[in-house]
């Protein structure tokens, strides 16, 4: 038999089937991780990590922070490392990257500029401007690499921003997952 995330592999984050799927994986790796005798602490630790290994087992092995999501999981061991082996281990590349023939990554469209502002009064001010406006990338792309799981990889911006909308967009669902999760719970029982 395959594991509940096999046929899922595929499903975009967004939908209503990768939240189903990640509710899925969150509540297996719970039964199966979380103990009553454990400490606020470690009890703590063991759902963040049951949450991350729903999330990137749900995601599957595309993008590249799910990847290292499930490789910085399994090092750590413990009873949810058997869940990301498979995200793990089949690491092709995800459709939505490019590679040239040398195999560095490259972004196939270029994106038009458009100016926001009137054009500067002097060709020093255009310059300083430019020179603003690069370093500035340059910082919220280095605070975007730490953020992102492999992140630190990615020297490619175009690589780095596509990556962290899916990672965005993957981590709202597991919130409303969750979320969903939690209201089930605190719901009256009846009898």
């Amino acid at each position: 038999m395959s594991s509940p995330s096999s046929s899922l592999q595929g499903i975009p984050p967004g939908s209503k089937r990768f939240r189903h799927a990640i509710l899925k994986n969150l509540i297996l790796v719970l039964r199966k991780g979380a103990s009553r005798g454990m400490g606020i602490h470690e009890r703590r630790s063991a759902i963040r990590r049951a949450a991350d290994a729903a999330l990137a087992t749900a995601r599957g092995a595309a993008p590249r922070w799910s990847r290292s999501l499930a490789a910085e999981l399994s090092q750590g061991g413990g009873r949810d490392a058997h869940l990301l082996i498979r995200a793990a281990k089949s690491s092709a590349p995800s459709s939505s990257e490019c590679k040239s023939p040398a195999g560095k990554m490259v972004c196939s469209k270029r994106m038009p500029r458009r100016r926001l502002r009137a054009r500067p009064k002097s060709r020093a001010t255009a310059k300083a401007a430019g020179v603003l406006a690069r370093v500035l990338v340059r910082k919220r792309a280095r605070a975007l690499r730490e953020i992102v799981p492999g992140g630190r990889g990615m020297m490619d911006e175009c690589t780095l921003l596509g990556e962290t909308l899916d990672y965005a967009v993957s981590l709202k669902d597991q919130v409303e997952a969750m979320q969903l999760l939690l209201r089930t719970l605190q719901a009256p029982q009846e009898p």
